[in-house]
Parts: C-alpha cells; sequence; structure tokens
C-alpha cells in the first residue's frame, strides 16, 4: 500500500450519513428549516438540457453578491459551500508549521484543514460562557506570532459575535497578519464586516448561501477579499467549481428580497418560544446571534437527547470538547415545529412516591422497631397512637430521630447514635430484620402502566440500601427513573426538604411534580415547592378523619384512602389542565 501524506495519519474522517434518516424534525446541522424561497424551485424547473449539458457561467451571479455587498466583482469568488471557502483560503496562504489561531469550541473544519496542510493549529479556550475571549486572543497573537487568526461571528456552536470594533483594532494593530472572518450565520445576527475589506487588505470573508438562503443541499459559499487576495485563492479553486442548479438557485433566492425578511422574523418569533420554555424547565440557555440555540441541560442533556431521537428528533450532540458536556445545539425551525419540540421535551409529568405508608406497609417494621426500641431504652411500652401524635407534630420524618423524641419526652437521654443501632439491629440486621415484614401497597400492573406515561420517582427517608432493598424484593426498582433517599441529600437537608424534590426535578425535563406522601412534612414539602401539586396518602394503619384534616391544612391539595386510588387525582389534575387550555 502507498503510505498518504503523514499528517493525515493523525486526522479523523468527518463522517457523513449515507442515506437520510426518517426524521420529523432535523435539527442538528443548523439548516434552514423553512426550506427555500419559492423563487427557488421556480427557477430550478427551468433548468435546460443544454443548461447541464455545458459548464456554467458566473456573471449574474457575481453581478447579484457584488451589488448586495457593494463590491467590485473581482473582490469575490465563488465556491462549492463555504467549507471550500475556508480551505482554499488556508491552502493559499498556509504552509507546513505556521501557526494558525482560533478559539475553542468552534466550527471543526479549519482545524482539520490547518492540520492536513501541517499547520501548528492553536485554540484559545473561552473564559466566560460564552463570551469571545478578547483580551486571551490577544494574548496569544502576542505570545505565538501566528499567520492567520480565524473569526467566526455569529460562532458555532456558541452563538456569540465578535465586536466590529476589536476586528478593527486587530486588523490596525497586526497588519502583518491575516484575518479570516467566517460569517456564515451574520445574516440572523444583522451584522457584516464585508465592507472592511476596502480599507484593509489583511482580511478575508466567508459567506454562504447554505443557512440563511437554504442552499444548503445545493452548497454554495464566497469569498470576499481584496482583489490582489481573490487572484491568489483562484488558483487554487477548481475551474467551474460551483454546478449550475446552485447558480440558478442562487441568483433566484439573492433576487427575492422579501424572503429572507420572512425567515429571520420566523426564527426569531420560534427562538424567543423555545428559550423561554426552556428556562422553564430550569436549562440553561446561551444567547444566541444565529439560527440555532446553545442550550445546557446539566445532568439531563442525555435524557433530552435520547428522548428527543426516540420522538425522530435530531439535535446536535458534544463529546468534545469538556466545555460543551452537557450541551445540546438545536437549529431553530419555525415557530409551529418549535410548539411541536417542546410538547416532546416536556411531554410527561413526574410523579414522586414518599416509601412508607405510600408504597409499602411499614407497620410491622418501622412501627415494631420504634416499640422495640422505646422499650429497649425505657422499659415501657409504647402505642401506635402516641407515634402518630408525634408524627402529626412535623419535623419527624425520619424514624430515627421519632424515636430518639420519643425516648427523651419520656424522661430519658440515650446517645443519638447508640439509638440508631438498637432500631437498626432490628429493623435492618443486615437484611434479616422486621425489614423482611413489609407489605407492598401499591398494584404492580397500575405502576406498570403508570411508567409508560409520567417520569416515576421515589423519594425516601429511608438509606439507599434499605429502600433498593425493599423497591427490589417485591420487583418494582425498574420502574423509577429517580430514587432519591438519605445518602443523596447533607445531613441538614433531608427528607422532606425540598432540596430531594429539586433533585427529582432536574433528573426529568418536567414542569410538574405531583407528591404523594403520608405525613404533614411531605405536604408541607410539596406545598412549599413551585411546580409541585401535594396529595396525601392515609397510611394502612390510620384513615382517620383528623389525620386527612391534618395533611389538607398542611398544603395537601387532596387526600385519598390508599395509594391505589392515585388514578382519581390524575384524572383530576387532566381535566384541570384541559379545562385551562380551553
Amino acid at each position: 500500500m502507498i503510505k498518504p501524506r503523514e499528517e493525515l495519519n493523525s486526522i479523523k474522517i468527518y463522517d457523513i450519513p449515507l442515506y437520510p434518516d426518517a426524521l420529523d424534525m432535523k435539527l442538528d446541522s443548523n439548516e434552514n428549516y423553512i426550506g427555500p424561497s419559492t423563487a427557488v424551485m421556480r427557477a430550478l424547473k427551468e433548468i435546460t438540457p443544454e443548461d447541464i449539458s455545458h459548464y456554467p457561467c458566473y456573471g449574474k451571479l457575481y453581478e447579484i453578491l457584488a451589488e448586495i455587498n457593494k463590491l467590485d466583482l473581482n473582490q469575490l469568488v465563488i465556491t462549492n459551500g463555504a467549507d471550500e471557502a475556508l480551505s482554499a483560503v488556508l491552502n493559499t496562504y498556509i504552509s507546513k508549521n505556521d501557526i494558525v489561531l482560533n478559539v475553542s469550541p468552534s466550527f471543526v473544519m479549519p482545524k482539520i484543514y490547518s492540520n492536513i496542510i501541517g499547520a501548528n493549529y492553536i485554540e484559545i479556550p473561552y473564559e466566560i460562557r460564552w463570551e469571545y475571549p478578547y483580551k486571551s486572543v490577544i494574548a496569544a497573537i502576542e505570545q505565538y506570532r501566528p499567520k492567520l487568526l480565524i473569526i467566526t461571528t455569529p460562532n458555532n456552536p456558541t452563538g456569540d459575535i465578535v465586536n466590529r470594533a476589536y476586528i478593527e483594532e486587530l486588523l490596525n494593530k497586526y497588519p502583518y497578519m491575516l484575518f479570516l472572518v467566517d460569517e456564515t450565520y451574520a445574516n440572523f445576527a444583522g451584522i457584516s464586516n464585508i465592507d472592511l475589506i476596502n480599507n484593509y487588505d489583511n482580511i478575508i470573508i466567508v459567506k454562504s448561501l447554505s443557512k440563511d438562503n437554504a442552499l444548503a443541499g445545493l452548497r454554495l459559499g464566497y469569498v470576499a477579499s481584496d482583489s490582489k487576495n481573490i487572484s491568489f485563492i483562484k488558483r487554487v479553486l477548481s475551474p467551474y467549481n460551483v454546478n449550475v442548479a446552485a447558480v440558478t438557485a442562487a441568483v433566484a433566492c439573492l433576487s427575492d428580497s422579501r424572503y429572507f425578511e420572512y425567515v429571520s422574523k420566523e426564527i426569531q418569533k420560534s427562538k424567543e418560544y423555545i428559550i423561554s420554555e426552556l428556562e422553564k424547565l430550569s436549562a440553561i440557555v446561551y444567547k444566541s446571534y444565529a439560527n440555532f440555540i446553545l442550550v445546557d441541560f446539566g445532568s439531563r442533556s442525555e435524557l433530552v437527547y435520547n428522548m428527543l431521537k426516540a420522538n425522530k428528533i435530531a439535535v446536535k450532540s458534544f463529546s468534545q470538547p469538556a466545555e460543551l458536556k452537557n450541551c445540546l445545539r438545536i437549529t431553530l425551525p419555525t415557530y409551529t415545529a418549535a410548539q411541536r419540540l417542546i410538547a416532546k421535551i416536556k411531554t410527561k409529568i413526574t410523579i414522586v412516591f414518599d416509601m412508607d405508608g405510600v408504597l409499602v406497609d411499614v407497620s410491622k417494621s418501622y412501627h415494631e422497631s420504634i416499640k422495640y426500641t422505646y422499650n429497649y431504652f425505657t422499659g415501657k411500652h409504647i402505642t401506635d397512637e402516641q407515634i402518630f401524635d408525634a408524627k402529626k407534630r412535623g419535623g419527624l420524618n425520619n424514624d430515627w430521630d421519632l424515636t430518639s423524641y420519643l425516648i427523651k419526652q419520656s424522661g430519658f437521654d440515650f446517645d443519638y447514635n447508640k439509638i440508631v443501632d438498637v432500631f437498626q439491629s432490628q429493623y435492618w440486621n443486615d437484611g434479616r430484620g422486621s425489614i423482611n415484614k413489609e407489605i407492598l401497597l401499591i398494584d404492580t400492573d397500575m405502576l406498570e402502566k403508570l411508567s409508560k406515561k409520567y417520569n416515576l420517582a421515589v423519594f425516601t427517608g429511608r438509606p439507599r440500601q434499605e429502600a433498593i432493598f425493599t423497591l427490589s424484593k417485591f420487583n418494582i426498582k425498574q420502574y423509577f427513573s429517580k430514587i432519591v433517599t438519605m445518602d443523596d441529600l447533607p445531613f441538614d437537608k433531608q427528607k422532606p426538604n425540598n432540596d430531594g424534590l429539586l433533585l427529582i426535578k432536574d433528573s426529568f425535563v418536567t414542569d410538574f411534580l405531583i407528591y404523594f406522601g403520608d405525613t404533614v412534612d411531605d405536604a408541607k414539602c410539596a406545598s412549599s415547592f413551585a411546580g409541585a401539586y401535594g396529595v396525601g396518602v392515609l397510611p394502612p394503619n390510620n384513615k382517620s378523619p383528623e389525620l386527612k384534616d391534618l395533611l389538607l391544612k398542611s398544603g395537601a391539595k387532596s387526600v385519598i384512602n390508599n395509594i391505589n386510588e392515585l388514578n382519581t387525582v390524575l384524572e383530576s389534575i387532566d381535566n384541570e389542565n384541559k379545562q385551562n387550555c380551553t
């Protein structure tokens, strides 16, 4: 085998799909979702056999581009997409070992082209998300004395723009250096630096018709610069590098003055809506001047990505660089499509279950352990009524705390850790204790059906080991996508602190939680958490009207006799939502 150039050994292929995916929405490549101007489609239909059989002529397209940009024809050269434009500029001016600067993250192709040449491609990281690192760029120029600085404005994938005054400052300060400004998304931002080529011979502008004019499938870009620069760039380009269909489409769309005005308004409307809705879901949406947004979903990023993929919606995820971890880039579609997108992201309500007294009957496990431990330290017996009376006061949702409180109320003062040890010897005992006397309360068939329609979570004051033991024993652990236990929260923020509900909310893309709990603390927790609907559940050994009234007074929106009546609550909420929609 004949070996290729050495530089190619370390370069990964930019893989592209061979066949189109069956998608409902393709929002991963920043293409124009709206599609091209109707003038483009009419013009393409008028292409003749002679047009196809002869090499294309570019004069008319050059005249339109020159008029739009207020340039001379010799200051322009068209290319087979902006990618070829970037490649041509680098191949014209960069040699092996030359230094090229760019920020990171940014569009990957200039890096690939530079590495093919054998140049030293140096990336300057953003210091603040996502604010162009002006000072760091100047410091890098002073340190490395590069031949070329690449500026992408708006930048992909961050969406930020570079201040025009800063670009002019660099042009004046470093006249020996070349500046390649990629303006692929500039029309969406309403900016352009293309007029600077009339005053500076060290700036080259790259433009594209793929994004704003929806010609990605026809591949058309162009380069604007000083006429001498253009004459050199033409030498590395193939003759007739742009096909007749692309030229015909470009002439048509650039002649349709109202087309981009419509696209711009629709994209802006879509952007405002999506940002508003995603921020309600606690996602971080970075300011973008392009036709896409970069969204940090935190730990939910993979969940959102897979959820959209399952619904045949493609968005862009990133494995590199590390700064983009948990970020998804979403191309902005039409406003109508944006509504469908958001509906898919926040499709499911989240149901949160307390365990003890809700999912499982603990009257023969926890309650027996309370009685055993109380008797161990006091020599006395305690009734269920006394236990319930203590629970009603609130603040004792943890049964260790409850047992310690009851012992102290009887006039005894023992070390808390010793009380916990005795309690655990009775309840847990390495999985051999009274934990095995617990009875499952929820119907498993109903739980399986709920898991297909809702996000399901558990919020319990148990240690994780004990919670997993019980959920696994009854073969229901698989239904809960999030399980928050004592081990997941700091000592001073144990259940039913709102931080537990926040952990659950941040594990899903959801704006509504329904929290089923059996104590006044559960009811208070739900009522004080924005976006939560608290439901009281009467435990198996206390169905008293007094407890029901207490749960309602503590903030529960409703109270049910047992967890298997939860469908009545869900139906009520569903009907209420339908009425609000109408």
